[in-house]
């Protein structure tokens, strides 16, 4: 079981592209910042990350753009965790309007790497409970 955590922005010009809607690019920007987010709330912070010599490192991405967001626009970036394994992970990740409209959904898959080994380890229960698992 999962919490589903929330994270807000509105859009504002450096995110637009020449067409006038948010960069692709910037997605990725945007779903890491929810992520981040959701660390920080578990109480990690990057300097935390760098000394303890773990963090989350991601695989793999599959997104999905569905309706453009424009400058000004309010968006909630809804994430879930979910497991696959001992170090594998999914965060699972939707961008909506206000009003539930959704604008791209994404997948992303990740695990713990260690920084010093360069290796994916497996989470122990303060990594996990900051991903989002309530219970073990």
């Amino acid at each position: 079981m999962t919490d589903t955590f929330s994270y807000e922005f509105y859009v504002t010009h450096d995110l637009l592209d020449k067409y006038g809607h948010v960069n692709n690019a910037k997605y990725l920007k945007l779903f890491e910042d929810a992520r981040w987010a959701i660390l920080q709330e578990s109480g990690i912070d990057e300097n935390q990350v760098r000394a303890m010599k773990t963090g989350p490192v991601i695989l793999e991405v599959t997104v999905r753009f569905s309706n453009e967001i424009t400058e000004g626009q309010k968006v909630i970036i809804r994430t879930q965790s979910r497991r696959k394994g001992t170090k594998l992970f999914y965060f699972d990740q939707v961008m909506i309007s206000e009003n539930g409209k959704i604008f791209s959904k994404a997948t992303f898959t990740a695990a713990l790497f260690d920084l010093v080994s360069r290796r994916m380890i497996t989470p122990d229960e303060k990594w996990l409970k900051a991903f989002g698992f309530k219970s073990l």
